[in-house]
């Protein structure tokens, strides 16, 4: 017979296992709802979105004498875009939702649309590859001020046609940690003097660098060098264009595994680079280091 106190441990066997919380793992929240120009695919236009650009046309002198016979000619360069599904589908059986706790479960519809999100996201960081290199630092290069402020000159100054509107810099925490690194150097131990330089120091990096407002997105991926694709581009350089409208859709299963439900989230989308008479004006790639900072 067994002797002494009887403890938690002793009947540990006996004890029930309650799940008393549950939490999805944190998604970092997409930005390119804030750095892309929308456009909606109205119902019954067709598969594409398409945006005709007229070509600029020139004057000419003349004097009372002149006979003008130099007739300019309209012409242009059309852009189309054609909205493509993506979709999530998840089954859950009958006997998974009975049994699992309640806490848990509850997640499972903010999860899959998480990941519907995070997939439109990576779809338009996906676009950042094929911009511009003018004032990339390229391979294991740290990312500094003089490149932001190169890429944004060029998207303004562009001899093409020069961007209009916001100017967004789209990149992950450690490009924007060389900036700021850059920012702060040389300032040791010293009186931090006040203005751009404090603002660092205390709060570290946010706002805009000359007039590009800066977003992080850690939803870019980080490549084996490791470097980061970032991207400085006009608004008006990058078309989100919406085709349906997302939809969520439910399914009962009832020969699946005893029953179940399917569930099903749609979306119908693309991101377009916006030409400029079809040449590429206002978007440029930032490819970086990007290793993770120890200090």
């Amino acid at each position: 017979m067994p002797v002494g106190i009887t403890t938690s441990g002793t009947l540990s066997s006996a004890a029930p296992s309650i799940i008393a919380d549950a939490r999805i793992v944190r998604e970092f929240d997409g930005v390119w709802q804030r750095t892309c120009e929308m456009k909606k695919l109205s119902k019954g236009t067709g598969l594409a979105w398409q945006e005709f650009t007229l070509q600029q046309i020139e004057g000419a002198d003349i004097t009372e004498q002149t006979i003008n016979e130099n007739p300019q000619q309209y012409t242009g360069v059309l852009q189309s875009s054609i909205p493509q599904m993506s979709q999530i589908m998840i089954e859950v059986t009958d006997r998974t939702m009975e049994k699992i706790a309640s806490v848990v479960t509850s997640k499972f519809g903010s999860l899959a649309g998480n990941a519907m999100k995070r997939k439109k996201d990576e779809d338009y960081l996906t676009l950042f590859s094929g911009f511009r290199t003018t004032a990339s630092p390229g391979t294991g290069q740290p990312l500094s001020f003089g490149h932001i402020t190169a890429a944004v000159a060029n998207a303004l100054g562009n001899v093409t046609e020069g961007a209009t509107g916001e100017i967004v810099a789209v990149l992950h925490q450690f490009q924007i940690k060389d900036v700021q690194d850059e920012i702060l150097s040389g300032i040791g131990t010293y009186t931090v003097p006040t203005g751009m330089t404090e603002d660092f120091f205390k709060r570290g990096f946010s706002g805009t660098i000359a007039n590009a407002n800066v977003y992080t997105d850690n939803n870019i991926t980080i490549t084996a060098t490791p470097d980061a694709f970032g991207a400085v581009h006009a608004r008006m350089g990058v078309i989100a264009v919406q085709g349906a409208a997302l939809k969520t859709e439910m399914r009962r299963m009832p020969d699946h595994g005893g029953g179940s439900d399917q569930m099903f989230i749609t979306d119908d989308y693309s991101f377009v680079e916006r030409t400029s008479a079809g040449t590429q004006a206002w978007c440029y790639l930032i490819r970086s280091d990007a290793t993770a900072p120890t200090s």
